[in-house]
């Protein structure tokens, strides 16, 4: 836990640095409203509250249908703003469930917890103009669940390929609710069982944002060493309900394609195809 603890006290440490001239230190705010760096729904490991259910399949599946139920926050703890810049302090955490659901030989389905992902993370994040440059750091651990080891007693509990502390820098271009990002990470662990370097791409388009119900359209592509950079692709397609302007519910149509985006289970590169929503807690 102190791999991910130091690194959000060094951030934390930066932050009165960036607001001590006088003519600035009325600009700083404690738990903001609003937030600089949205919430990137489409990365799967996006600390939000996200649930959907898919049609998996793959070499070396098993399951006919796999059902995420993520259930986190991302929230802004401080910022403050400058002539030259705005930048904000965020806290996030989340827990990522996977379910399956499998036929039997003898024809009886069978649903069950195959694991939970945990993570924590700080981000410091400033923008300028429709700019954005995000800090992060985050600790990641993973853990099978016990309807998926007793179902498969020989399967080895936790390789730590996926307990891992990681920093990255991620640009994001903004236009309105619309926007791309491009970035990279590169796990600091020392002991990592796992490739380190890691890119990241993506963004979101909407159309008619004036209405309170508008379609919105977007991608997030992963290249991970780890998996010899071969790209992992989700594209979405859906409906995004409105308050004030700001999203609030977003209901989509995904393809996915690609290593699991969670857990140490290892199918191989897998497919699904199915629909999901996520929920905007502010």
């Amino acid at each position: 836990m102190y791999r991910i603890i130091l690194p959000c006290f060094l951030l934390y440490l930066t932050v009165p640095a960036l607001s001590q001239t006088e003519s600035d230190l009325n600009k700083f705010s404690l738990l903001p409203e609003n937030r600089l760096w949205p919430v990137m729904n489409l990365d799967p490991l996006e600390c939000q509250v996200m649930g959907g259910s898919y049609i998996l399949s793959g070499y070396g599946s098993t399951s006919s249908l796999y059902s995420t139920v993520n259930l986190g926050f991302s929230m802004p703890v401080f910022a403050g703003r400058t002539e030259a810049f705005d930048w904000e302090f965020s806290f996030g955490t989340a827990i990522f469930s996977q379910f399956d659901l499998v036929k039997r030989e003898d024809g009886v389905f069978l649903a069950g917890l195959m694991n939970n992902d945990f993570k924590l993370s700080g981000d410091l994040a400033v923008r300028r103009g429709q700019n954005l440059l995000r800090l992060r750091t985050f600790h990641i651990s993973s853990h099978l669940g016990d309807d998926f080891i007793l179902r498969h007693p020989d399967t080895l509990r936790n390789d730590k390929t996926v307990n891992y502390e990681q920093a990255d820098l991620t640009y994001m271009r903004m236009k309105g609710n619309n926007y791309l990002y491009a970035g990279a990470g590169w796990i600091y662990t020392i002991y990592a069982f796992r490739e380190r370097l890691s890119f990241q791409a993506g963004g979101i388009m909407n159309f008619r944002e004036e209405h309170p119900v508008s379609l919105f359209t977007g991608a997030d592509i992963k290249i991970l060493s780890e998996n010899d950079f071969n790209p992992d692709i989700r594209a979405v397609y859906g409906v995004c309900f409105r308050k004030k302007a700001a999203p609030l519910i977003r209901i989509w149509l995904e393809f996915y394609s690609g290593r699991l985006p969670y857990s140490t289970i290892d199918y191989g590169k897998v497919n699904w195809f199915g629909a999901a929503l996520t929920v905007a807690l502010k």
